[in-house]
């Protein structure tokens, strides 16, 4: 806020150096420039796990470990055990080595599903925060990720604000900062003006 007062003199120095206005907001054909300048507001898409790291996970899992050495025990004991031409010597430890496929299996397919569903969920949610700015003079609705320094968004309430800035007109905001500071206490937050 110092830099503001000191170097930009108030609100509209603030505007001038963002190339925006307060009724017009910023101009669309300055998106571009604004993209090399700033870069974008846009977060990257959260990735699915790749299936074999679940299955990796799975395999990861203290019984099942504690079965693997068993079956390779079993195996090497019934081997040297086994009287020549006998061929169950194997049967046992194959049995392990099932099973122990058989589950790591059947929890990674649960976790890729349930991933993949929750995934669909996050999706759709994410596609749902829309905000309302001020566009070449016109309301634009549009998806948060993007929008552009400078920028006019009209905050209404119960919405989640998407950005870093500056209140430039209104009384009586509350902001509740629990996500950041954890506190739950609404804060008061006063336009720019009465704040210099």
């Amino acid at each position: 806020m110092d830099y503001i007062q000191n170097k930009l003199h108030g609100i509209n120095d603030l505007m001038e150096a963002l190339d925006t206005n307060l009724d017009n907001g910023i101009s669309v054909s300055t998106l571009d420039a604004r993209n090399k300048c700033f870069d974008t507001n846009e977060k990257e898409p959260p990735q699915r796990t790749p299936f074999y790291e679940l299955l990796y996970q799975a395999l990861d899992d203290i019984m099942l470990k504690i079965l693997m050495v068993c079956a390779i025990v079993s195996m090497s004991v019934d081997y040297y055990m086994h009287k020549p031409g006998g061929v169950g010597w194997y049967v046992e430890g194959v049995a392990i080595w099932s099973a122990v496929a058989v589950v790591s299996l059947v929890t990674a397919v649960s976790d890729y599903q349930k991933e993949g569903e929750f995934l669909k969920k996050q999706m759709i949610e994410e596609n749902a925060k829309i905000v309302t700015c001020i566009r070449d003079g016109k309301i634009d609705t549009l998806h948060r990720n993007n929008l552009k320094v400078g920028d006019i968004v009209k905050v209404i309430n119960g919405m989640n604000i998407p950005v870093d800035g500056v209140v430039l007109k209104g009384n009586g905001i509350k902001s509740d900062e629990s996500a950041m500071t954890g506190e739950s206490d609404h804060f008061d937050k006063e336009d720019m003006a009465k704040c210099l």
